[in-house]
């Protein structure tokens, strides 16, 4: 039996686990990204690791990861990854420390890929997953494959304006998306109502340090005021990013995947709200948002695993 190295390497944790041809794990675990400081780094930190607790073989190594261009098999100028430098060389890298063959995808596209192989998408031939992070992406199937664009870097969400002169993004733009529904942008939106809030808020109790969009859901929960508007905020600037992917394509399924989309049904709902607010009239009752089900199953980490076995598959035909 087949056994692949998933590998979902996000802006605030990597996970990766080793799949059977079942796509049953065999092996996981996971660290922290910011305790990593090179890509060459992460491929002894997972090398040594499976050496050391995994007795079996890997035949493949599918990889995850943001700002991935596909054609080259490299990062590109990843926001969140920028202290291991502009371009990444990842497929190279993990190539010459495992000896096994690599493929490299977009971390969203590794969730979609997830979301069609083992989640509620298995029968669609046009959807889209977005990924609710430190970053904010999305993977797309269109007829039934994997869109990624001409140059490989499709589905980069985060990064269209919603903001003309709004907050400075890593990438060097300003007002993206991701500076405002990203984690660190909702938490940065939180401590911004505080500063001109009452102190009736529960979220005034916690530690700046400690406010995590995981509290602020919590808070909004129980009808704390700051928190409502908060998630309230986020809400309509995913709701509006996603009414314009559905004018576009004309996509009928939309999933959200990703730490912010544990969050639960409130955002999804609020998120609707908007979402239908600003879609086309014939296409507003049709749209489906869901939160993916595969969404606390490591998906990308699946998803990436599946990429692998997908290239390998077809390789030998």
């Amino acid at each position: 039996m087949s056994t692949f190295l998933g590998i979902d390497i996000g802006g605030t944790n990597i996970a990766y686990g080793i799949v059977n041809d079942d796509f049953g794990f065999r092996y996981q675990s996971s660290l922290k990204t910011k305790s990593v400081e090179t890509a060459d780094a992460l491929a002894d930190l997972i090398f040594n690791d499976i050496r050391d607790n995994y007795k079996g073989s890997i035949d493949g190594i599918g990889i995850g990861a943001p700002s991935v261009n596909c054609l080259t098999q490299q990062i590109e100028f990843a926001p969140n990854l920028q202290k291991w430098g502009d371009i990444i060389p990842l497929k190279t890298i993990f190539e010459e420390r495992f000896k096994r063959e690599v493929t490299l995808v977009n971390d969203a596209n590794a969730a979609a890929i997830g979301e069609k192989h083992f989640g509620d998408a298995g029968d669609l031939q046009n959807f889209a997953v977005i990924t609710l992070g430190t970053g904010i992406g999305m993977g797309i199937f269109v007829d039934g494959r994997l869109y990624t664009g001409d140059n490989g870097m499709a589905g980069e969400l985060g990064h269209i304006v919603v903001r003309f002169d709004g907050r400075e993004c890593k990438c060097g733009n300003s007002g993206c998306l991701e500076t405002y529904i990203g984690k660190k942008g909702i938490i940065r939106t939180a401590k911004e109502k505080l500063e001109f809030s009452s102190g009736g808020s529960i979220l005034h109790e916690i530690s700046p340090s400690a406010i995590t969009p995981l509290e602020i859901f919590k808070a909004a929960k129980k009808e704390d005021p700051v928190a409502l508007e908060v998630v309230d905020l986020v809400a309509r600037d995913l709701g509006y990013s996603i009414a314009l992917l559905v004018n576009l394509f004309d996509f009928q399924n939309v999933y959200l995947a990703g730490g912010v989309a544990k969050s639960g049904n409130m955002l999804r709902k609020k998120t609707e709200k908007y979402m239908k607010q600003y879609t086309l009239p014939n296409t507003r009752d049709k749209v489906k948002l869901k939160i993916s089900e595969i969404n606390d199953k490591h998906g990308s980490v699946l998803g990436a695993a599946a990429a692998i076995r997908e290239k390998m598959s077809f390789a030998l035909k």
